[in-house]
Order: structure tokens, then sequence, then C-alpha cells
């Protein structure tokens, strides 16, 4: 079955992450925009909570006898199937694997004004991917 204490501690960093994101994000986007220590900063916890989840989503669809997912935005998806994640919820979060392959990858310059727009988007949907993996492991 599914291996509870790595996904456990992996869940604790996710919700840690948040709540150091939660707590540095600027008032503004100019100030976000000024504070290069805290924009580096922020675009490092987006990245890990990404990160953490999509470990997550492999540790289970592994464990649940599934083949690994095609790509990151995918193994979202895949959760759909195996009644962990609902249809809505899979596709409103598996969309911020591209901000984090942005980030990693820098595909394209990093506009600044998304990855500070997506700032409470990753905390609001990464806190109830929390909240459901916590549900689906009991």
């Amino acid at each position: 079955m599914v291996n509870l204490e790595v996904i456990n501690e992996k869940l604790l960093k996710i919700t840690t992450y948040i709540n150091e994101l939660k707590e540095i994000k600027p008032d503004t986007f100019e100030e976000y925009k000024k504070d290069i220590v805290k924009k580096y900063a922020i675009e490092r916890l987006i990245q890990l909570i990404i990160d953490l989840a999509l470990d997550i989503n492999n540790i289970i669809l592994s464990n649940m006898k599934k083949p690994p997912a095609n790509d990151y935005f995918n193994s979202f998806i895949d959760l759909i199937e195996l009644d962990i994640l609902d249809h809505d919820f899979a596709y409103n979060i598996a969309p911020s694997t591209g901000l984090r392959n942005r980030l990693v990858h820098e595909y394209e310059s990093i506009n600044d004004k998304i990855v500070y727009e997506s700032i409470d988007k990753v905390t609001v949907f990464y806190s109830k991917y929390v909240s459901v993996i916590n549900r689906f492991v009991g």
C-alpha cells in the first residue's frame, strides 16, 4: 500500500512552505518587484511546494500499481481515476506545473506579475491538496 510515512513527511513540508509563503508575501506587486531576496524566496517556495506534491502523486500512482504519469500535469489528472482528486480540483491545480517548469527551467523569462498573482492560488490549492491527501492516507 501507500508509503504513509514518506507522504506524511512531504505533506508536513508542503504545509511549512505554504505558511512561509503566506508570511513573506509582500502586500503589493511593487514591493514584490523591489525585494529581490523575497522574490527569489517566493519563487523557490512555490517550486518546492509543487515538487513535493508531484513526488506524492508519483508515490501514490506507483503504490496503486498505476503507470507513471505522462507528465507533471497529468500526475494530478491521473488521481481522478483513483477517486483521490475530484475532476474540477485536479484540473484547477494541474496548471501550476507549468509555472513550476518555468521557474525551474526558465523556458521563457519569468513573468514577475504571474508569479506574484500565483502566490494566493498556490496557497489555496495546495492547502486543499494537503487536506485531500491527508484524508486519502487516513
